[in-house]
């Protein structure tokens, strides 16, 4: 099983930016803009039903009185999620011949849409709902209930009931373990993030650290000279750290703890993937901007150069960490959990 994994995890990373490319091209942003704007058509009669009279622009849900807005964004949309279970189909253990396994899949794959597409519907309502009346849960059911939620929308079509129950109770458990502890713990890894840091990424991307109680990442992007500035980018370590709870809860169900040893270094990398973005990215939005570099001449001073803010550097490395995340939260414990002659065979 351990010669099995590396392949596993590899092959569904490379599926993953194969069609997080696709999405990321012209044809997958209109749709995924067209499949966004739908979904709060559709929240905004469902919101007045519910006392709320929004007006919407496009994607965004607006309250004229309180000025609040909740935007369906990218994630929203749901073609990420689409793009995990395609990829979790392709991974599974097939059961039947060519055209019955093709079958199977584009089944999966219609109904897991539909499914995928009504859990979002449910989000935005309920994440406009907090927004509006609950807002101190925003950002526990954004950024914590809803992600570990659908993981479970994709599992529904590839694991048995009972597995599927046994690793939505184990993952509960954990989660409530793991949330008070979360930061801390993802902290462990950035002494790990920041060799990766200095031996790969671009010349501007400085170290992680935390300062004034948050957790940042350098730069040595010049933000001024009187006196020197460097820019920071804030980041949120427990973003990348978030499928530590279902990934334990898999291992454990199948007793494979060999998994771990792909589990914390892909964590690692997602999280490298996302300080090198943050910081190409706050280069892109203050250009002109100049990096400071070591002088040649060993003179032991630093030089102030122009830095040219990559878009295809950015573009890959969103890119990357998106394969990055959607692997580890969404379709490594499928992998995890799934057993010879088909996931949904026995319990």
């Amino acid at each position: 099983m351990l010669l099995r994994a590396p392949g596993q995890a590899l092959a569904a990373l490379a599926i993953l930016a194969a069609l997080f490319g696709l999405l990321a091209g012209s044809a997958g942003q209109a749709a995924g803009r067209a499949v966004a704007t739908a979904l709060a058509m559709a929240a905004e009669p469902l919101l007045g039903w519910l006392g709320l009279a929004l007006i919407r622009t496009g994607t965004e849900l607006r309250d004229p009185v309180a000025g609040w807005a909740v935007r369906v964004g990218e994630v929203c949309d749901g073609l990420g999620l689409i793009a995990a279970l395609a990829t979790a189909l392709l991974l599974a253990p097939g059961g039947g011949g060519g055209r019955a396994r093709v079958g199977q899949m584009l089944k999966g794959l219609l109904l897991g849409g539909l499914a995928i597409q009504g859990f979002n519907l449910l989000r935005v309502l309920a994440l406009t709902l907090a927004q509006a009346r609950w807002q101190p849960g925003f950002a526990l059911l954004h950024e914590w209930a809803f992600p570990l939620a659908t993981v479970f929308v994709i599992a529904a079509f590839l694991l048995p009931a009972r597995r599927l129950a046994a690793l939505g109770g184990l993952t509960a458990v954990l989660a409530l373990l793991w949330y008070p502890v979360a930061e801390a713990a993802s902290a462990l890894l950035v002494p790990v993030v920041n060799a990766l840091l200095e031996h790969a990424a671009p010349v501007a991307v400085g170290e992680i650290g935390e300062r004034g109680g948050a957790w940042s990442v350098g730069s040595w992007l010049l933000a001024g000279t009187d006196p020197v500035r460097l820019y920071r980018a804030p980041l949120e370590l427990t973003a990348y750290s978030l499928s530590v709870p279902v990934i334990l809860a898999a291992v454990i169900l199948a007793r494979r703890p060999a998994w771990l040893l792909l589990a914390l270094p892909l964590i690692a990398a997602a999280m490298a993937l996302g300080a090198v973005a943050a910081i190409l990215t706050l280069a892109a939005a203050n250009m002109p901007v100049s990096v400071l570099i070591p002088d040649p001449g060993g003179s032991g001073a630093f030089l102030a150069v122009p830095f040219e803010a990559d878009r295809y550097g950015l573009a890959t490395a969103r890119l990357l960490l998106d394969a990055c995340l959607y692997l580890a939260l969404l379709v490594l414990p499928l992998l995890i959990l799934q057993r010879r002659g088909g996931m949904r065979q026995g319990a």
